[in-house]
């Protein structure tokens, strides 16, 4: 995988797989566990069989290194200014972070004398995934030329090869995946899943200002006019982000798998109220669900979230340049409570209804519900402008 240049060598890429808490380099051994969740293409009367991490880590690494390594040189054109030579690199290292239900994750990292650049490699194998990953590609890159900010990944480089589709992003450097934990007392709060494997429990300062980035981000990229957002989304998938050592928090949302209206009939875009009502519900509904530790039962978080989630949509609510056409957000919530009781809980039905993730939400959230609209409308009455 090397290419000798006069005088330069570019230097081999290596790989590894994290554990969490800790870098294993791959080898004879590893290179023969199944990659979660990974299959290859197999004949139409076989079953697909399972992706080794060797043959997942060999054929990005080939990839990248095909054509004397010309999508890692693109990438650092496109990335880094003035723009070092390949050959200048100390190591190229793969890291293998996380595996999803559409693609898996690894960390590229390039170490210069004096620098040090990671990037995000979403890898998909099968078709399916390929097509969802394709379209992420064109979802990032349209949301950042349309919203010009800065929570979502820049996409760098794509690369296909007959069984392997790359798209090459932005990493957010010490940010990490958080997900519903039971603490101490049993309760769940949010536990931020650092690299030590040490459990992080956020205090209840950082908890709301966490929820409050979630809401912001989510409502600074829906189209005010058309009502479309980016969904689904879920924390279970560990979507969102944290570096909880910055002064706020920083929060980053690490992928768009799709940019659509959820309400049910494109005549109701025209109703602002009702579209703008309707985004709200179900946000601060689904802003509150999770799984225990990321993929146990699901579970809500507490209601002292709910604070950072009202401040964090009106935040970003009332600094929109183009909600001009829209209603204040007082004026939502004050919709919202007038409504009987009968009347905020039917509504929030619907609108957990058009946004719920997974098959089995419908009777996790029927079930609660009642006491979920009860206490988003406690926090709206108590919320001050």
């Amino acid at each position: 995988m090397n290419k000798e240049k006069p005088g330069h060598t570019i230097p081999s890429i290596e790989c590894f797989i994290s554990t969490g808490s800790k870098l294993v380099p791959l080898d004879a051994a590893s290179e023969r566990l199944a990659l979660p969740g990974g299959r290859l293409p197999a004949a139409p009367q076989a079953d697909h069989a399972p992706i080794t991490y060797g043959q997942y880590m060999s054929s990005v690494a080939r990839l990248l290194s095909e054509n004397s390594f010309m999508v890692l040189r693109k990438l650092l054109k496109r990335q880094l200014k003035p723009t070092p030579k390949l050959e200048a690199a100390s190591n190229i290292e793969l890291i293998a972070e996380k595996h999803g239900a559409l693609y898996s994750v690894l960390r590229l990292r390039i170490r210069f004398a004096d620098d040090e650049r990671s990037f995000a490699v979403n890898c998909a194998f099968s078709p399916d995934r390929q097509a969802f990953l394709k379209v992420e590609a064109k979802l990032l890159a349209n949301l950042h030329a349309r919203f010009g900010l800065p929570y979502l990944p820049l996409p760098f480089v794509s690369a296909k090869a007959p069984e392997l589709m790359l798209l090459i992003a932005e990493w957010f450097e010490n940010h990490c995946e958080f997900h519903l934990s039971p603490d101490a007392s049993g309760a769940p709060a949010i536990n931020v899943w650092r690299q030590s494997g040490e459990p992080r429990f956020l205090d209840a300062e950082k908890i709301g200002e966490l929820y409050a980035q979630a809401s912001k981000i989510l409502t600074l990229y829906l189209d005010s006019r058309t009502f479309s957002q980016i969904y689904p989304w879920h924390h279970a998938a560990g979507d969102f982000v944290v570096d909880e050592s910055q002064n706020p928090l920083s929060l980053r949302l690490i992928t768009v798998r799709g940019y659509r209206p959820l309400l049910a009939r494109k005549s109701d875009c025209r109703d602002k109220m009702l579209g703008s009502l309707h985004f709200f519900v179900n946000l601060a509904i689904r802003m509150r669900i999770d799984r225990l530790d990321g993929t146990g039962k699901l579970a809500w978080a507490g209601p002292q979230c709910m604070p950072g989630v009202i401040r964090g949509f009106v935040e970003a609510w009332e600094t929109r340049r183009d909600n001009a056409h829209l209603p204040k957000a007082r004026e939502i919530f004050s919709l919202f409570l007038d409504f009987s009781p009968d009347e905020r809980l039917a509504f929030a039905e619907i609108a957990a209804a058009d946004g719920r993730v997974e098959a089995d939400e419908s009777s996790f959230l029927l079930a609660r519900l009642p006491g979920r609209v009860t206490e988003l409308s406690d926090a709206l009455g108590n919320f001050v402008f």
